[in-house]
């Protein structure tokens, strides 16, 4: 085989140097950090973004390796991607290079051989990196920011519901108030003033929508004897026991009361006077034959109850004018031998 002239050689190195020239000139322009290698992995060019990336000038890069610049635990991956580009093959591979001054610059490389020289450009992603660690930053702080918005939302409709539920508790005492004011203490039925207010509302009702209203005045007979000879507690009980037997006697619109001491009264809605003594006898009847401990002793033998019937009429219109009629009912029935209904 016949050696090559001096004359074939020189032609082929000013190929190569034209060559050379001609990477040179792209390699300045290309914008990414770009590198030229040896089969070696030697730098044989860097573009300025490649050296600004990096750290390194020329002078220092041109006796490196690339190898050099890649971090520790990158190395055997790097090496055998390197491998890989000289069997003619192209890679494309995150890895994690270090500059000059040791600081970490995690990067995307692309890599390919042409005839003698490797080419490898890099994607530097520390920008989009800290792009992506901010962007997931706000995202936390906006998570975070929703929940504490949620928490805040939830705390608030909790405050709602307590301040409704205080509203509702403080209604609910101001009905029990209400009722306590009108309700007796000893025999849980009205008390003197709440009849004086429904009577009076009873009797203005008459003067716009006249219907029938009847009133019923009730003493117990010779109740100081049975409080006197069986003591208070008795008595106590006793005066219990005959408000209940009143209030099952009456209807559910009527209303009873405690009108004081050993006295009640009923106020019967829509009752004429008839169905009213009807009442009246169901209350004295119920009485006289219920049992009350040690009521023997009784001037009659047995606790008794006497009552006086009022009727509302044009001559008997006024509050005044249906309790005294109906006291002075009961006051016959008292003169007439108690347990016995008048009016």
């Amino acid at each position: 085989m016949k050696s090559p002239s001096l004359q074939d050689i020189m032609a082929k190195v000013e190929a190569l140097e034209g060559e050379i020239r001609l990477y040179r000139s792209v390699v300045e322009v290309i914008q990414e950090p770009f590198f030229i290698l040896d089969r070696k992995g030697g730098f044989l060019k860097a573009n300025p973004k490649g050296m600004e990336t990096l750290g390194y000038p020329w002078e220092d890069l041109r006796k490196m390796v690339f190898t050099d610049v890649v971090a520790l635990e990158e190395l055997s991956r790097v090496s055998e991607g390197l491998g890989e580009m000289k069997q003619g093959q192209r890679i494309r591979l995150k890895t994690l290079l270090v500059s000059r001054r040791g600081e970490p610059i995690p990067a995307e490389l692309f890599g390919t051989v042409r005839e003698e020289s490797v080419f490898i450009s890099l994607i530097d992603l520390r920008e989009r990196i800290e792009a992506e660690e901010e962007w997931e930053r706000s995202k936390k702080a906006l998570t975070e920011k929703i929940r504490e918005r949620n928490q805040y939302a939830r705390e608030l409709q909790a405050l709602k519901d307590l301040y409704r539920e205080k509203v509702r508790e403080i209604e609910r005492m101001k009905e029990d108030a209400v009722l306590l004011s009108y309700v007796d203490d000893l025999t849980g039925i009205y008390n003197h003033r709440f009849f004086i207010q429904q009577l009076t509302l009873e009797v203005e009702r008459q003067k716009r929508y006249p219907s029938p209203l009847c009133l019923l005045m009730m003493d117990i007979d010779y109740f100081k004897h049975y409080n006197d000879t069986n003591g208070h507690l008795a008595g106590d009980q006793a005066l219990k026991g005959i408000s209940i037997l009143i209030r099952h006697a009456v209807r559910q619109t009527d209303i009873v009361a405690r009108y004081g001491g050993e006295e009640f009264s009923a106020i019967l809605i829509n009752t004429v006077r008839e169905g009213a003594r009807e009442i009246a006898e169901r209350i004295r009847r119920n009485v006289a034959e219920t049992r009350f401990p040690n009521e023997k002793a009784q001037p009659g033998r047995d606790l008794t109850i006497s009552i006086g019937v009022s009727a509302y009429s044009p001559s008997v219109s006024s509050i005044t004018d249906l309790i005294r009629e109906a006291d002075n009912a009961l006051y016959l029935a008292k003169k007439r031998g108690r347990n016995r209904v008048e009016g």
